[in-house]
This record gives C-alpha cells, sequence and structure tokens, in this order.
C-alpha cells in the first residue's frame, strides 16, 4: 500500500498550490517535477518530490495532472505503459493545438474515460496558495470518481461544487484564454470599459455556441468553469493570457509578448485548436477566429479591431 494520499504531476505555480491545498487537508502529496529542488518543498512536510516520473506511477493512488495541455499525450503514454488504472484530475485549461482535443479527449487514448475527471474555475494560484477564498467545480462522469476528487479538494478556502458535464468544464476553461487575449487587446488599444463588457459579453455567447454543437449543459457555461473564470481572467493582470494580448496589442510581436510573460500562454495553443473545431462544425466564432488571425500573422489587432466594429448589423440572439 502507498504512503501517499495523491500524487501530482507538474510542480509549476498551479501544482504548487494544488499541493498545498491538499496539505491543508492533511493528504501526503508525492509531487514530480523534472526541475523543482527538494528545498522548495521543505517548509511542508505532507509534501514529497521526487525527479522521477515512474515513481508517480508506481503508487496505485488517485493522480493529478498539473500540466500544460501539450504535455499530456507524453504522460499518456508513460501512464499506459505502466498500467495505470486509478482517478485522474486534468487541472490543464486548452485545446489541443494540432487535434482539437479537449484534455479528457487526448488522455483517453492512453487510459479508461470512467476514470477521468477535469478540474476548471477562477482560481489564480498565488490566491490559493494565499489561503484566499477560491470555488471552483470538478466534473467527472464516474459519480466515484468525482466523489473522490471533490472530498479530497474540498475545503473551506477551496470551496469545490461537483459536475457531470465534463467537455462543458473544460470548453469554458479553453475558450476563456483565448477571450482574455482579446481583452487584453483591446485594453493595450485603450478601447475603454465599455468595449471590454462587449468582448465579454459577446464572448460568452461564442463558448454558448460550441458548447450547444458538443451537448454542454448552458449552465456550465454560465457558472464557474465558463463565466467565473472568463471574468477573472479578463480583468486582472495576474491572467497570462489578458497580459499577453495587451503587450501584442502595444507593438511586441508574439514571441517577444510571449517572452515578457515568461511562462506558457494557453491562449496561443488553444486558438489554434479552437480553428480545428470551428470549421470542422462550420461555426462562426469573430472574437475567437480574430484572436486566432492576429497570432497566426493575418492580421494586426488594429485591424482586427476595425473588422469586428464593420460587422455586419444583426439581432442581438439569434
Amino acid at each position: 500500500m502507498s504512503s501517499f494520499d495523491v500524487t501530482i504531476i507538474g510542480a509549476g505555480s498551479w501544482g504548487k498550490a494544488l499541493a498545498h491545498n491538499l496539505s491543508n487537508n492533511n493528504k501526503k502529496i508525492l509531487i514530480y517535477s523534472r526541475n523543482s529542488k527538494i528545498e522548495d518543498f521543505e517548509k511542508d512536510k505532507n509534501i514529497v518530490l521526487t525527479n522521477e516520473i515512474k515513481n508517480i506511477f508506481e503508487n496505485k493512488v488517485p493522480n493529478v495532472i498539473a500540466t500544460p495541455v501539450n504535455s499530456l499525450n507524453e504522460i499518456g503514454q508513460i501512464a499506459k505503459r505502466n498500467n495505470f488504472n486509478e482517478p485522474i484530475l486534468l487541472t490543464c485549461k486548452g485545446i489541443g493545438s494540432d487535434s482539437g482535443k479537449f484534455p479528457t479527449q487526448i488522455i483517453d487514448q492512453y487510459c479508461s474515460n470512467e476514470k477521468l475527471a477535469v478540474l476548471s474555475g477562477p482560481s489564480f494560484s498565488s490566491e490559493v496558495l494565499q489561503n484566499k477564498p477560491t470555488a471552483v467545480t470538478i466534473a467527472s462522469k464516474n459519480n466515484t470518481v468525482l466523489k473522490i476528487f471533490t472530498e479530497m479538494f474540498h475545503n473551506k478556502f477551496f470551496r469545490v461544487y461537483a459536475s457531470n458535464d465534463v467537455i462543458g468544464c473544460q470548453l469554458g476553461g479553453a475558450m476563456k484564454n483565448i477571450l482574455s487575449v482579446a481583452v487584453g487587446i483591446s485594453d493595450g488599444l485603450e478601447l475603454g470599459s465599455n468595449a471590454k463588457a462587449a468582448l465579454i459579453t459577446r464572448g460568452i455567447l461564442e463558448i454558448k455556441a460550441i458548447g450547444e454543437i458538443m451537448g454542454c449543459d448552458n449552465e456550465t457555461i454560465y457558472g464557474l468553469s465558463g463565466l467565473g473564470d472568463l471574468v477573472l481572467t479578463a480583468n486582472d493582470n495576474l491572467s497570462r493570457n489578458r497580459r499577453f494580448g495587451i503587450a501584442i496589442a502595444r507593438g511586441s510581436s508574439i514571441e517577444e509578448a510571449q517572452k515578457k510573460i515568461g511562462h506558457i500562454v494557453e491562449g496561443i495553443f488553444a486558438s489554434q485548436g479552437l480553428n480545428i473545431i470551428a470549421k470542422k462544425n462550420s461555426l462562426n466564432l469573430p472574437i475567437c477566429t480574430k484572436v486566432f488571425d492576429i497570432i497566426n500573422g493575418k492580421t494586426n489587432p488594429k485591424n482586427a479591431v476595425n473588422d469586428l466594429l464593420l460587422r455586419e448589423q444583426k439581432k442581438e440572439f439569434v
């Protein structure tokens, strides 16, 4: 029997925040990182660091993946080789840039879909680390897996709400990154608060349009993992995606803006994955499409805004 209650892959800011929250619940955690040092976790006796990923899958306990979306295929392959069959919680927010697949759709190529869950919602890691009140959604099709993770993470400072809408929770978490880039561009161009409010509101309708195609629940779109996460990331400078949008609006190249942020900007990759989904389903997503075009050098922020303003007049809801 393992001496750990849960394992985590990824010791970046989000992985550390989740480990901190689990430690608050007196869970014993083994966390994997390629680069972190033991000193980073010495203050918390509930957390043990390993630089060997095989140690994660040798422990037959629930696993949390807190890495960028582009690492999921590699992690899935390792899990499959180690015959890992324990519950997995995916906490990354995005879409596969080359596949148009959501995290669960990527990892279920290697692991049982029935053992998967996702965590999403408005949750800056720095505030979780400070025990500031946070509310998130955990979703799974399997109520047993859902119970495992909701009970594991829930506490006074980190409230967890349960859902069975797995794709809906991932959709909001991915698209808010793209829309936050759009809001950042608007703020970088100093278009004002009216424009920001319009982008957020119309952006939610773009999330809803894809949600309808994918059979998502409208309540999810307007809940913590959708509207809640978008409101957070579109309005606070802790958001990498918003800061990225501001930087490119002020003249930085895509590469320069990424370098300034210093971390992966998931909105870049999510826009590429969303473009695959939009084309496949013949969807008209004006805001997200313009973000994709800017990132891929097809237009610049000022021209993109001008194109949006010159769109044909229409009813608000059609």
